[in-house]
């Protein structure tokens, strides 16, 4: 998108709230936190160096930054300059007219990082200078005026960075080499030549800025790197040929060096500390004989989220975070050795940065993500376990439901703030019912359907045998079971006239993870009137 697109959108961006406040770094401190909004930084005096996102920056006298919401970020100021700067923070929303009806989108801004402004740049200066030194001093009434003149100085940013940004001076230009080629092969006398030095003083001057060694700062990239690829399925001499190395062996020996053990045995011995970011993989986790230290929470799962039920004591989920990644600090806090999350979750690279991260391909077949993970962790015999206990419950239940009820069909039923669904054979409730316990699933039910809208006459149409039925926890969904209740399909539907409606409970939930999946077996076959024994 050229510029000019940028300012014509840029204005019309709504900001809803400013923040203006100035900083000074502690000499040597490393700060370390995943950004939760979007801010405009102009350095004003000392050095320090900042990452984000993996991307180390010289700071200095004048550098003007832009974050956004999700970054990471880690600032380290110089042991002899005390870095100050002056940072306002901001939200927004965009405001978009289509048909005559307006609608909001996202907020965006098309450059971040560490901006390359055109030389001739008092003007903003003097907007930064008029939003920072008479912040105190505004009033109420004057907040308009404050975001009015933020919003004037987003755009003159727009205006003022090059499109074709310039090459970076110094040790910038070889900083950014190096974190974007460390699988290569680096010499020094290339990222001295880039930096405008020689390569002692680039080797002098590089320790200095970031406390560690050109080679060191490399390694260091490799060896992030191969513990994340150690979570893959690949093999050690396809890691090693990515992070940088021809040589398997030689690989293991400086992995083993920097790390205290061979990468063939690092899942496996170093890794007892496990964060998970999805449903249903915490109770992976506690199904392997571990208790994961966060979890995802399931309020989010639900419409108008309200507080679900408080979880017990003894639970073996840890700290509860939200899908927003809002909470990423909390998470590193906790120091995991490793993340599980899945691929439905939208990638964030942030988690990276916080600790390797297993991204695991989703599947209603629970064994499967079990097993993936017991390999990893050398835990396979709490899967075989399972698997074996799993098929053993299933061939039990199976045939205690068909001779007491026959080859009954089943459906499961959300009702939600907003809408209804029935659920098919493509998700958990539906290998719950239909693998699990032997349903089958109503005769008019499209089989490509993971699950459909739900109108009053569907419980009629699919005329299931049995209907288990989950309602979220608020007004609005019990609500809509009223209007449900009442509907003439629901009244004439086979199992309402039989009697055959059941509270689902949190199946929904349960049936996500490995042991929840028995318990939601054993709480079906319970409702059915079945003994379990």
């Amino acid at each position: 998108m050229e510029t000019n697109d940028w300012i014509r959108r840029m204005k019309q961006q709504y900001l809803s709230s400013v923040h203006i406040c100035r900083y000074a770094g502690i000499p040597g401190q490393i700060q370390h936190r995943v950004w939760e909004r979007f801010a405009v930084c102009r350095v004003t005096d000392g050095r320090g160096t900042l990452m984000i996102d993996n991307v180390m920056y010289t700071v200095s006298r004048d550098d003007w930054f832009i974050l956004s919401p999700g970054m990471h970020v880690e600032l380290q100021t110089d042991m002899e300059a005390i870095l100050r700067y002056q940072m306002i923070l901001f939200s927004g929303v965009g405001l978009v007219r289509t048909q005559n009806v307006w609608r909001t989108q996202e907020f965006d801004f098309p450059f971040t990082g560490k901006l390359q402004l055109s030389p001739n740049r008092r003007d903003i200066q003097e907007m930064m200078d008029r939003l920072i030194y008479k912040n105190h001093t505004v009033s109420r009434l004057e907040n308009t005026a404050k975001k009015h003149l933020l919003h004037q100085l987003l755009i003159r940013l727009l205006t003022c960075v090059e499109v074709i940004a310039k090459p970076q001076a110094g040790m910038d230009l070889a900083m950014d080499y190096m974190t974007r080629h460390y699988m290569k092969e680096i010499r020094m006398d290339e990222m001295a030549r880039m930096a405008g030095l020689s390569v002692n003083h680039f080797i002098r001057t590089f320790k200095r800025q970031f406390r560690l060694t050109p080679m060191d700062y490399i390694l260091k990239q490799r060896m992030a790197k191969a513990k994340q690829l150690l979570f893959s399925t690949d093999k050690i001499k396809e890691i090693a040929e990515q992070v940088g190395y021809r040589d398997e062996h030689y690989f293991s020996r400086v992995f083993k060096k920097n790390e205290g053990i061979a990468p063939t045995f690092y899942m496996k011995n170093k890794v007892s500390r496990i964060a998970t970011l999805y449903y249903g993989l915490d109770d992976v986790v506690f199904t392997l004989g571990l208790k994961p230290v966060s979890a995802l929470s399931y309020d989010q799962r639900v419409t108008r989220s309200v507080q679900m039920p408080t979880r017990q004591v003894d639970s073996p989920q840890g700290l509860i975070l939200d899908s927003s990644g809002q909470h990423y600090d909390q998470l590193r806090e906790l120091q995991p050795d490793l993340i599980i999350t899945s691929d439905r979750m939208e990638p964030n690279e942030s988690l990276q940065h916080i600790a390797p991260t297993a991204i695991l391909k989703h599947t209603n077949q629970v064994g499967e993500s079990l097993l993936y993970v017991a390999d990893i962790m050398g835990r396979n015999e709490h899967a075989i376990h399972w698997i074996e206990q799993h098929a053993e419950l299933s061939r039990v239940l199976q045939a205690r439901i068909h001779s007491q009820w026959g080859k009954q069909t089943a459906m499961f039923i959300r009702v939600c703030s907003e809408f209804s669904r029935m659920y098919g054979l493509h998700n958990q409730t539906g290998a719950l019912l239909y693998e699990d316990l032997g349903f089958r699933i109503p005769g008019h039910y499209p089989n490509e359907q993971w699950a459909v809208e739900m109108n009053i006459h569907d419980v009629q149409l699919y005329n299931a045998d049995h209907l288990f039925v989950m309602v979220d926890p608020t007004k609005e969904a019990h609500a809509q079971l009223q209007q449900l209740q009442m509907s003439g399909g629901w009244l004439a539907s086979k199992a309402v006239q039989e009697g055959h409606v059941y509270d689902a409970g949190d199946i929904f939930f349960k049936t996500l993870g490995p042991t929840g999946r028995l318990g939601a077996m054993r709480y079906v076959a319970e409702k059915l009137g079945v003994t379990v024994g």
